[in-house]
Order: C-alpha cells, then sequence, then structure tokens
C-alpha cells in the first residue's frame, strides 16, 4: 500500500473511481454529489495544483482526497471516496492519518471537511478522527441537496 501525489496519468482512473463511488451513494441514498461532481476537469486541476493524494494498493488507486491550503496553518480535505468495491478495509483512514501527518509535519492546526446530512457513513468517519461538527449550511450549486455539514479537527 503506497499513499502519494496523483499524476496526470492517473485521471481517468480516478475519474472512474468518482463515479464509482457517485452510483454507490445514490444506490445507499446519499445525496452528497451530482452527476456532475466531481468531474474530470476538477480532477485534472486538483492534479495540476498537486494537491490530489492517491492510495494504491496491488496497483490500483483504492482510495483518492484532495487537500487544499487556506492559509498557512488551515486546510481544506474534500472529495474523500474510497473505491466501492474496497469499503470497510480501512483505506481511507490509512490516508486520511497519512495526510494529518503531513499536515501536522508543516505545523498545520486546523483540517476543515464537510459533508452532506444524508452521508451517515461520512459523519461517523469524521467523528472517529477526531472531527467536531461545527455548522450546517447550504452548498453552492446543490442547494436540492439538503443542508451540508462542515467539520473541523484541531491539530
Amino acid at each position: 500500500m503506497k499513499i502519494m501525489l496523483a499524476e496526470a496519468i492517473d485521471c481517468l482512473e480516478i475519474n472512474d473511481l468518482y463515479e464509482a463511488a457517485k452510483q454507490y451513494m445514490h444506490q445507499t441514498e446519499v445525496y452528497q454529489w451530482t452527476n456532475d461532481y466531481p468531474n474530470e476537469q476538477i480532477v485534472q486541476q486538483d492534479i495540476a495544483v498537486q494537491c490530489l493524494y492517491k492510495l494504491v494498493d496491488d496497483g490500483q488507486i483504492v482510495a483518492v482526497a484532495t487537500v487544499d491550503i487556506l492559509d498557512q496553518d488551515t486546510y481544506i480535505l474534500r472529495r474523500i471516496a474510497t473505491d466501492p468495491n474496497y469499503l470497510s478495509n480501512g483505506y481511507a483512514s490509512n490516508l486520511l492519518n497519512d495526510i494529518i501527518n503531513s499536515i501536522k509535519e508543516k505545523n498545520g492546526k486546523h483540517i476543515y471537511s464537510s459533508t452532506n446530512h444524508s452521508n451517515l457513513n461520512m459523519q461517523h468517519f469524521f467523528k472517529k478522527h477526531g472531527f467536531e461538527k461545527i455548522s450546517a449550511y447550504t452548498e453552492v450549486e446543490r442547494e436540492h441537496l439538503g443542508s451540508f455539514y462542515k467539520y473541523l479537527k484541531k491539530i
């Protein structure tokens, strides 16, 4: 198992992972993402600015997450996804722990993230990893999906 920055060659595989995650969310009545979000253009942008991380196991990308820097000690975790065929194996936890350690090394103090009110698995995941729910809001261009919850982890 290896965790590293995604590269341009990974774009199609990561986009396919997101599409599989969207389909799984739809089947499990999680209203987080839309048909148009996330998309290949977003994947390409995240790769270009070197903020998209991948967890590779046995040659396959099984989990991904984007880490944006808000300021010198504040980070935002976005678009966390695991290939539905690999759920409940700890891949997202391994990826998140690696990201947290990397942020600690850079003297980061806060990590924000968010999830939809319907995404109970992600809410549990955040709580398990020491994130605290701090607010609810409506996501621009995804208002029809209802409330999103903002989470904070202090490092």
